[in-house]
């Protein structure tokens, strides 16, 4: 099935990365027909009838069922009007009011009627480099904003927002019943994250009052999950069998808590993780933008520089085991 997709703005390179993270994790082979960096356009040609992965993606703002590709207003039209079911209603969406317009009016016949307000179904009509592009929509969930850290029963000034959380669950390359672990868990946003998109969740925290705030904002969401106070350096003693580990390490005051040396204690931390990962787990990590880790046991497959809170830039390193 083919996919139209357009992605998020916010960063260059992360929404294509989740996509294809996502993709490889659920298996699904896929291949790119069409890519437009600049209008952000994406037409992928996967190997499913099933469009459910796309509601766990986190940057990719519409999806669409790909119908054509043309020059001409009147082809395009004739595909879309065999692909909708006789006696619906129709809406086209667009950023141009001349092509919805003229799409509509194209479209429309007795059998087929206009409704801007609710309509049983909407097309997307893109346009670029004298060319339309139009798809079927999918409709996205994005209810990020209402778990916003603060709406939770356990709030930290440091939590990360759920989208952002999200999209480091999916780099993953995770799909539904994985086994997901947060070894710095904090208020638990990763995990709340992890288990709406159907993970089964581990986490743990050095700090016995975050560990228990973790657990209420889980309970909040009625999310089940292993919740321990444990040392990250010696996770390997607490949990077996992890599918992928996604975690924002400590840092500043914040790491003020584990004492030492905070570079040491991610070079440890990354030692006992080895020993519950498969080889070819995937590991994501967000760190200070100076620390690389140079672990034979990880190769680094993707890195990324985001705005994680509201003034702070940092690096997500997605690693894997060899």
């Amino acid at each position: 099935m083919k996919f139209l997709l357009q992605l998020s703005g916010e960063h260059p390179d992360l929404p294509k990365a989740e996509i294809a993270a996502v993709l490889e994790g659920e298996g699904i082979n896929y291949n790119i027909v069409y890519e437009n960096r600049k209008t952000r356009i994406l037409i992928i040609d996967a190997k499913t009838k099933n469009s459910e992965f796309l509601q766990r993606l986190a940057m990719t703002t519409k999806a669409a069922e790909f119908v054509a590709m043309s020059n001409n207003l009147d082809a395009i039209s004739k595909n879309i009007f065999k692909k909708i079911p006789k006696s619906k209603t129709f809406a086209v969406r667009s950023e141009s009011h001349r092509i919805e317009e003229e799409l509509g009016e194209r479209i429309r016949n007795p059998g087929l009627k206009v409704d801007l307000t609710n309509p049983d179904l909407t097309i997307l009509c893109f346009y670029e480099k004298e060319k339309y592009i139009a798809g079927i929509e999918i409709p996205l969930k994005r209810d990020f904003n209402l778990r916003r850290p603060q709406f939770r029963p356990f709030f930290h000034p440091t939590s990360m927002h759920p989208k952002i959380a999200r999209l480091l669950v999916n780099l993953g390359g995770v799909k539904k019943g994985d086994k997901v672990l947060d070894p710095f868990c904090g208020t638990g946003g990763i995990l709340i994250e992890a288990g709406l998109t159907g993970m089964k969740i581990f986490g743990s925290d050095v700090d016995e009052g975050m560990v228990e705030g973790c657990r209420k904002n889980l309970d909040f969401y009625n999310i089940t999950g292993e919740i321990r106070t444990v040392d990250a350096t010696k996770i390997d003693k607490e949990f077996k069998g992890i599918d992928a580990i996604v975690t924002d390490l400590p840092y500043g005051r914040s790491s003020a808590i584990f004492g030492g040396n905070i570079i040491e204690l991610y070079k440890n931390f990354l030692k006992s993780a080895s020993k519950i990962l498969k080889s070819g787990s995937g590991i994501v990590i967000v760190t200070p933008k100076k620390f690389l880790p140079k672990l034979k046991e990880f190769e680094v497959i993707g890195k990324y520089s985001i705005r994680v809170h509201k003034s702070l830039t940092r690096r997500i390193l997605v690693l894997r085991k060899g």
